[in-house]
């Protein structure tokens, strides 16, 4: 995207409220993202510009998790990319919601795009390298369908028995962020399940890695 044609943004605009948006709320969660998403294909996507963008990571893994933070240049802009919540991104229908700062929080960056710009790549991603004796996976993009059920029968096609499921969500809105981590009974039922990595589950292909 050409960044010399920017807007100028005025402060005094920023925080003045407007319709479908009277508190002036700039800051927006995102969710259900497209491994493939980027400041890019946000910035085409949304009305306005796009001033920063914090994408949400897992703190363990590092992995991305789907969603986001961002800072839209004025309420009205922020009101209208509330206002297409539902359409889809890259093939997926995202979630989008205003989510003003708590007190505390360190916003906007001081960068445009912290905790990895580029949020995800196109392809078969690579795994990491094996852990010794690994018996966990993280697994992601996943449907919201998903469940404890449905994963379990999904690595039984290569025989890896489920000890146990763990669904990470959203400590403020509380909505499933799309991935998850799985343990086995041992490392080389884990290794099997390993080899469903990009393999389709209820329609999308599924991320794993290995984790410890």
């Amino acid at each position: 995207m050409n960044t010399k044609n920017r807007k100028i943004i005025l402060p005094t605009m920023k925080k003045k409220g407007c319709k479908g948006n009277p508190q002036g709320v700039t800051r927006l969660f995102l969710g259900n993202l497209p491994f493939a998403v980027n400041e890019g294909s946000l910035d085409a996507f949304f009305p306005g510009t796009i001033t920063h963008v914090k994408w949400i990571t897992d703190k363990e893994t590092g992995k991305f998790y789907g969603s986001a933070f961002c800072e839209m240049d004025n309420a009205k802009n922020a009101a209208g990319a509330v206002a297409m919540a539902g359409q889809k991104l890259l093939g997926r229908p995202i979630k989008i919601n205003f989510a003003p700062a708590r007190p505390g929080d360190i916003w906007p960056p001081t960068t445009k795009a912290v905790k990895g710009g580029q949020a995800g790549g196109s392809g078969v991603e690579a795994m990491s390298e094996k852990p010794e004796g690994c018996v966990k996976l993280f697994i992601g993009n996943l449907s919201y369908d998903i469940d404890d059920d449905t994963i379990t029968k999904f690595f039984a096609n290569v025989d890896a028995e489920v000890k146990a499921v763990r669904w990470l969500h959203h400590q403020d809105t509380g909505d499933f962020k799309g991935v998850g981590f799985v343990e086995f009974w041992n490392t080389e039922a884990c290794g099997r399940a390993a080899t469903l990595n990009a393999k389709s589950l209820l329609g999308r292909p599924i991320r794993i890695d290995w984790t410890d």
